[in-house]
């Protein structure tokens, strides 16, 4: 490095582009393009299809354990019961009827007895399972049930109590 700027600064700039050109390593350089014949390259998509294999590792091919599948409900639980809360609290103040109105409305429309048996323990279990199950993760917040058999029985408590007590909330 210090060789060519020295002779950088006693040449000049000419003199020291005619050393660097002399140097094999500094070589002026052009351009080089092939032409080489495109093959049909078979798109990965494509191949996978004519393989017939799955288009991803879809989520139906796993079997999730109990309690990763009680955590995603607890969740779909919850925000089903905050949507469902803000929408009727919302709508009870944009609305231009009182709801005594809207529960004659509905009165009217004499529903099948099965249909409300079914929307009422939806709206039940749907409380009931993400209350119980809250309970459940507040035992682990304060570090108790992390073992599997614990994990495994509290999860089958939880599923179990939730459908009796909302079995017996929709019989009223």
């Amino acid at each position: 490095m210090a060789l060519c700027l020295n002779l950088l600064r006693r040449s000049g700039r000419l003199g020291f582009q005619k050393y660097l050109v002399s140097c094999n390593g500094f070589q002026r350089s052009f351009p080089v393009t092939t032409s080489a014949t495109k093959q049909a390259v078979e798109s990965f998509a494509e191949k996978n299809e004519r393989l017939q294999r799955p288009l991803s590792p879809h989520l139906t091919i796993y079997r999730f354990p109990l309690p990763a599948m009680l955590s995603i409900t607890h969740r779909a639980t919850g925000i089903a019961l905050t949507a469902g809360m803000y929408s009727i609290s919302i709508g009870m103040l944009l609305l231009p009827a009182n709801f005594p109105h809207y529960f004659e409305a509905l009165q009217s429309m004499y529903i099948g007895t099965p249909i409300i048996f079914t929307m009422k323990f939806a709206l039940a279990w749907s409380l009931f399972y993400h209350s119980f199950n809250g309970v459940r993760h507040l035992a682990w917040d304060l570090g108790y049930g992390f073992d599997m058999k614990t994990l495994y029985m509290t999860g089958y408590l939880v599923i179990g109590s939730s459908i009796a007590a909302s079995l017996i909330a929709a019989m009223l």
